[in-house]
């Protein structure tokens, strides 16, 4: 078992992690199906449904501390950062202002 970490993030910054690790590389990156990836799935759930934008933008700005084992942070921190371009896209900007710039150095 890998040692655990807690990662501070918001639900946008989920939301991204797991756009870019599940959604769009699935299959093609291996350790998606982990039990720190379903606790984000579960989390991002809980999304309102209304269409208020207050309430939405709260949802998204909310911030939780994730346990992600030493593996999960390193198959995040490739998703995001290292992953060969499977697309023709260019990797999400969006990593270095949502995903935590201490977890990915920690490598």
């Amino acid at each position: 078992m890998s040692k655990m970490m807690n990662v501070d993030i918001t639900m946008y910054g989920i939301a991204e992690v797991l756009n870019w690790c599940h959604d769009r590389n699935k299959g093609r990156v291996p350790g998606v199906d982990t039990a720190g990836f379903k606790k984000m799935q579960e989390l991002l759930a809980q999304k309102p449904q209304s269409g208020d934008y207050f309430t939405l933008d709260q949802f998204w700005k909310k911030k939780v501390s994730l346990p992600l084992t030493e593996d999960e942070v390193a198959t995040i921190d490739r998703c995001l950062y290292d992953i060969p371009n499977f697309d023709n896209e260019p990797l999400p900007q969006i990593r270095h202002k949502f995903w935590p710039q201490e977890v990915a150095a920690h490598q």
